[in-house]
């Protein structure tokens, strides 16, 4: 075969044809040594997506294109779930390749494959059982390419989504009962049966009171009341309770000092009595 000659025409065509059938060449990537690293395509998390669902157990799952051989990269991937620990993607690798054309002077021509020949790299992992409300994820990429030129670079993506069931928080176990109470100072004590984010109670239709946890209702005026507990999930749901209504009778308390005081004035006119009633037997 006559001497190989590589067309610069026929050579740029190829290499475009190459990009046209599939190879989104992404921003360079750019390696800690100053050079650049060849990929393809950025990571791209194709779930979740930046949605709401109303399950909270789901699976993430990464794909990306890089154009280096696999036997002389290693790849380390992993997420991290709203800031929290790293976590190991496992992932897999299928070599894609692109073919060329070259043309010799003789007029003949030869296919071969692409330099843009890329690989597509896939990960999935079922994530932890997630809480509802906002969350963010974000996966991780370091490509280590060993050989005649050593060098490592970086690549991350990140998504938010939102996990909400729908389910508002039940709020059960109340403290306060339909009953009547001799005391003012009341502990409202209430269970949720899922995480809140707002917590907070209704006093005879007044303005709502917010509360962290378990609290006591003071001061309460003597007469009949009503009360009402709400709370908003992480999704934003509202939970209400049934309304409670209820009585307050006082009794008035009389304190100890009192109650010696008054036993001192009772002996001082029992004792002058007797005084004055010895004085007038013995006249």
């Amino acid at each position: 075969m006559g001497k190989m000659l590589i067309v610069p025409a026929v050579f740029a065509l190829g290499l475009l044809s190459s990009l046209l059938v599939g190879v989104q060449t992404a921003g360079a990537q750019y390696a800690q040594d100053g050079r650049y690293f060849p990929l393809a395509s950025p990571i791209n998390i194709t779930s979740p997506s930046n949605n709401t669902y109303s399950s909270s157990l789901l699976t993430l799952n990464i794909t990306f294109k890089l154009v280096s051989n696999l036997d002389r990269t290693n790849i380390t991937m992993f997420y991290s779930v709203d800031g929290k620990d790293n976590v190991t993607i496992p992932i897999s690798g299928t070599f894609v390749p692109i073919e060329v054309t070259r043309t010799y002077e003789n007029g003949t021509t030869e296919k071969g494959i692409s330099i843009f020949s890329y690989n597509v790299i896939t990960g999935c992992v079922a994530l932890r059982e997630l809480p509802e409300g906002l969350h963010e994820i974000t996966v991780y990429g370091e490509y280590e390419h060993v050989g005649g030129s050593n060098f490592n670079v970086f690549d991350s993506s990140k998504v938010y989504f939102t996990i909400d069931d729908g389910n508002p928080p039940i709020i059960s176990n109340l403290s306060l009962e339909n009953k009547t109470y001799n005391q003012n100072n009341l502990p409202l004590n209430f269970t949720t049966d899922q995480p809140t984010s707002w917590t907070g109670y209704c006093l005879d239709g007044k303005t709502n009171i917010t509360i962290a946890e378990n609290t006591t209702l003071t001061g309460i005026a003597s007469g009949s009341h009503s009360l009402t507990v709400y709370a908003n999930d992480t999704a934003g749901n509202v939970g209400v309770s049934e309304t409670v209504n209820f009585a307050v009778t006082q009794k008035t308390e009389v304190s100890p000092t009192t109650i010696v005081a008054a036993y001192t004035v009772l002996v001082a006119v029992v004792g002058a009595s007797l005084l004055v009633y010895f004085k007038r037997r013995k006249r």
